[in-house]
């Protein structure tokens, strides 16, 4: 066959794949797979134990290579296939069998992946503590152990031209929105790309559909969140490689809500989410107010408050601007070093930078002690967000809300705030408000569930 004289041809610049000839008086048979994404030991025990002792005690042809297998080898992960299907088969870890025409594919993938363990961006004191992992078959697994319904869907694409990497569409048919589904999948259908290495590539390849830096799509780590947003009528989104799942739609106010919330009272889920739209509040307006206050709107500062901030300031040789800017853009260093810095080494970056640095900079009479205050409430409020890609367009607003403040003062401010409401109004994630009360989805989701509900009762009476 001419596959074999094309993998013997690619075995000089593939060193790891393997091609076995077995031949015998009867019969020539080639058994082919990849090593290092093979488990040899499954093709050695059932394949090859079974081969030998076949061409010593049967010393017959095979009437049908697929139906001996069938008969024989203990394993329901088999598969006859085509001549241009060989080598995708071998890179995702199956062992092939030729003989005369019939190709088999035999799943024999090695075990790449780490095992299931606690979530690391989104940790959790109550509830399930297992995450997804790099395993595809593993995360479909632990959404199916939480969802145990015929009615979950799973979509299945193979896409990048070069990584040809699986990617399925996951969602409750009985209450998923059908245009939202449609629009959806067309979207990703329409990606054309060499590579798709994680769900991030899908991300930023389909939510160009809003000029806007406030994320429209939201991952996650944590199999309980998928399977709560399947039950709500979301789509999720899983790649194989990759342990974060994407969920479409996605609402602003569900940034405010934690996985925590779940397993909380709601009185207490309640004052913790005004505690969140206050942090929001104070992340991105804080600076900008006090920067107001000190170079535009002085008079509306008590005397004696405004009198110990000037002699607070008195030794400062930067204006109020560049001492904020200064100060927060050495935040952002150490907020991106810390994030990139191992663990182990962590916690003496932060005490260096937040600690030393600090009273350095105040000792020197570079920066104020009241601007020092001010930057680490900031940075401190950002913190509430665990969402990183929520938490950097929380930042950019901040740069534009101090320049807007030092520049026009309060009024700056009042026209900012307008701005970013005006903003979030325009926007649309996958023709849905942005804004939408998430109850409202929840009402339509319900809507849909209790329409085909009657429909399948209707369809009984008859």
């Amino acid at each position: 066959m001419k596959i074999i004289n094309y993998l013997k041809d690619k075995k000089t610049y593939m060193p790891d794949l393997q091609i076995k000839e077995i031949l015998t008086n009867l019969y020539k048979l080639y058994v082919i797979n990849i090593q290092t994404v093979s488990n040899s030991s499954l093709s050695n025990s059932f394949i090859l134990d079974y081969l030998s002792k076949r061409s010593l005690l049967k010393n017959e042809m095979f009437s049908s290579l697929k139906k001996d297998l069938l008969n024989h080898i203990p394993s329901i992960s088999f598969i006859e296939i085509k001549e241009n299907a060989v080598m995708e088969y071998l890179f995702n870890g199956f062992t092939i069998l030729i003989y005369n025409e019939e190709i088999i594919a035999i799943e024999t993938k090695a075990s790449l992946d780490r095992a299931v363990s606690e979530p690391t961006s989104e940790p959790t004191i109550k509830g399930p503590k297992d995450a997804f992992n790099e395993n595809y078959n593993t995360n479909i697994g632990l959404i199916r152990k939480r969802i145990k319904s015929e009615n979950l869907y799973i979509e299945e694409l193979t896409m990048g031209s070069v990584t040809k990497t699986k990617v399925s569409i996951m969602y409750m048919n009985n209450i998923v929105d059908k245009n939202l589904l449609e629009d959806v999948t067309n979207k990703i259908k329409d990606i054309k790309t060499d590579k798709i290495l994680d769900t991030y590539y899908i991300k930023e390849l389909i939510k160009n559909e809003n000029k806007t830096i406030i994320p429209t799509i939201k991952s996650t780590e944590k199999p309980d969140n998928v399977a709560k947003c399947l039950t709500e009528g979301k789509i999720c989104i899983l790649t194989e490689n990759s342990s974060n799942v994407l969920i479409i739609p996605t609402f602003f106010i569900e940034y405010f809500y934690n996985s925590e919330d779940n397993y909380q009272k709601k009185v207490y889920v309640g004052f913790v989410k005004f505690i969140r739209i206050l942090a929001l509040l104070i992340t991105i307006f804080a600076p900008a107010i006090y920067l107001s206050l000190i170079t535009y709107d002085q008079q509306m500062l008590p005397t004696s408050l405004l009198i110990n901030f000037s002699l607070q300031r008195s030794g400062v040789p930067f204006p109020a601007l560049i001492e904020a800017f200064l100060l927060m853009i050495t935040f952002e260093l150490l907020y991106e070093a810390d994030a990139l810095t191992p663990t182990t080494r962590g916690t003496s970056l932060s005490i260096l930078g937040a600690l030393v640095l600090g009273d350095a900079a105040v000792s020197a009479g570079i920066v104020s002690p009241i601007m020092v205050i001010v930057v680490a409430i900031t940075a401190i409020s950002s913190i509430f967000f665990a969402f990183q890609d929520f938490q950097s367009s929380i930042r950019l607003y901040r740069y534009l809300m101090m320049i807007l403040s030092c520049f026009f003062g309060i009024v700056g401010i009042v026209f900012g705030f307008l701005f970013i409401l005006t903003k979030l109004c325009s926007i649309k994630s996958f023709n849905k408000p942005f804004i939408i009360s998430f109850e409202t989805f929840k009402s339509k989701r319900k809507l849909i569930k209790n329409g085909l509900m009657m429909q399948n009762t209707n369809k009984k009476s008859m």
